[in-house]
């Protein structure tokens, strides 16, 4: 019998939430806005001490909604690849540069002119980017210079929560992994990686497995969170990865979509294969919050926000947006949305042409077309999407993907849902887990303390809801013929989009 605290420090938000394992349920959820600083010429940040203090407040208010019973263990999860430069004396020395943040843009042709993409790919299983860690620590240390002098150490999120709680310098592999510097095959630092760069691993926390105790709850901590000094903190990682634990998704065979204002397609397995294949479809490998499992990755960062943008631009919605309406309006539109198609790549497009240049497009526009065609064609888009992503990722590995669990916002959309199962040709399930990362972190917790024997018990542990959806034959014919089209978008549109993008660069200069 354990109560069990996970933390989820999120882009938007900051969560906590208290699971009872005896009673097999939540008993605690609270969330504080996460507070970014937008600066005027585009760049943003997080402050890393007012990212603790919501932290802090999320805590307590989620401990409130339980009886006295204490805490017995906590983990973290977060975002990947921000991160907080602090000093020997653990003060901050500059703001976190978000995980969207492009002011690194630069050092990507560097790190393929020292390193290239395909070595990169084979130590790192990432696809060379300009979010990751490694490349924010050059931005620092080439225009902070006085900050970077500091720095004595490099902390993801997720790690400096732990640090604020227990002054212990940790992480684990799946957040090491979003640095760009960890060596999949040896689970540490790697010093190729970090000799190109020019640190030291001095810089860096120490590497553990996810569910392992990185330290005890200081006496400062207990008393700016109201936990008991001495409390377990153990590691988590990577917030879409620990979000698989919560729905049961970190088997081989089984998909998680993750499906919000970005979407991230996750697969587990056993063994770590960073193949040429893997590579040019635009998918990065590395290690789970599983033990001895590895994750393939792909996605999308302009999913929903694709949809946000319609409704921003064409609904002219103000302060809130109407989904509702747009999804209702949209559902009166026939499949294919009167010869409507949509390439829905808002931000580039990763997987499966791993091409950031692409940008997105609505081909097929006449006079009878209203902005429900609009909405429903980027719904029909984004769904072609993933069944072109699963179908990739059955070809590039020796798997067969089985049932596709789905989490996020979509999951608030029956007719999204309804397309995406239609347009797949797959299996859905739609599991009723309240804040899916929080409660994987909570899994963790109790892995750590020994509540739980091992990580996949835990998560096989939850007596989840399922809704389950299948496709409408008679609509997946008609989607057949849509996907074949769908296809043809891409390389059709390709080199004159590049064109539009080497215009406005010039244009705009």
């Amino acid at each position: 019998m354990a109560r069990l605290l996970g933390l989820d420090a999120g882009s938007s938000a900051l969560k906590a939430l208290l699971y009872d394992t005896e009673m097999h349920r939540v008993c605690g959820i609270a969330q504080h806005p996460t507070p970014v600083l937008q600066h005027a010429d585009g760049m943003s940040e997080f402050d890393p001490e007012a990212l603790w203090i919501g932290i802090c407040h999320a805590i307590r208010a989620c401990c409130a909604q339980a009886d006295d019973r204490p805490v017995d263990g906590i983990a973290v999860a977060s975002m990947g690849e921000a991160g907080i430069p602090i000093s020997d004396a653990g003060e901050v020395c500059y703001p976190a540069i978000t995980w969207y943040d492009r002011r690194t843009q630069p050092y990507v042709p560097w790190w393929e002119a020292h390193v290239g993409r395909k070595r990169i790919f084979t130590i790192s299983g990432q696809l060379l980017h300009p979010m990751f860690g490694v490349l924010k620590m050059q931005w620092l240390r080439d225009h902070a210079s006085d900050a970077w002098q500091r720095t004595a150490h490099w902390l993801s999120i997720a790690d400096y929560v732990i640090f604020r709680l227990t002054d212990a310098l940790v992480t684990d592999y799946s957040l090491a992994s979003r640095t760009m510097l960890f060596d999949q095959q040896l689970a540490t630092w790697s010093d190729e990686l970090l000799s190109a760069a020019g640190f030291s691993a001095a810089l860096l926390p120490m590497p553990l497995p996810s569910g392992r105790v990185a330290g005890n709850v200081t006496a400062t901590a207990a008393s700016v969170t109201g936990l008991l000094m001495g409390t377990p903190v153990v590691t988590g990682g990577h917030d879409h990865l620990v979000g698989c634990l919560a729905t049961q998704a970190a088997q081989p065979g089984i998909v998680l979509d993750s499906a919000g204002t970005a979407e991230s397609v996750l697969l587990t397995t056993p063994t770590y294969n960073p193949s040429d294949r893997l590579r040019d479809a635009g998918f990065s490998t590395y290690r789970h919050v599983l033990p001895e499992h590895y994750v393939v990755v792909g996605g999308q960062h302009g999913s929903g926000s694709l949809i946000n943008w319609i409704l921003d631009t064409v609904y002219g919605c103000g302060e809130e947006r109407p989904y509702a309406m747009a999804f209702r309006e949209a559902e009166a539109i026939p499949v294919g949305c009167d010869g409507l198609l949509c390439l829905p790549h808002l931000r580039g497009s990763r997987v499966p042409h791993h091409d950031l240049q692409s940008r997105a497009a609505f081909v097929g526009l006449v006079d009878g077309h209203t902005r429900a065609h609009l909405v429903r064609s980027a719904l029909e888009a984004l769904s072609l999407w993933l069944r072109s992503t699963l179908e990739v990722l059955e070809s590039v590995l020796p798997t067969s993907i089985g049932s596709v669990v789905v989490i996020g916002g979509a999951t608030r959309s029956p007719l999204w849902i309804r397309i995406k199962a239609d347009a797949t040709r797959r299996r859905l399930r739609i599991p009723d887990v309240p804040e899916a990362v929080a409660l994987g972190a909570a899994l963790l917790a109790g892995t750590g303390i020994g509540a739980f024997s091992a990580v996949l018990n835990a998560s096989l542990s939850l007596q989840l809801p399922l809704i389950d959806i299948r496709p409408d034959d008679q609509a997946a014919i008609l989607y057949d013929r849509l996907y074949l089209l769908h296809e043809q978008l891409y390389p059709a549109l390709r080199d004159i989009n590049r064109g539009l993008t080497a215009f406005a660069g010039t244009a705009g200069a």
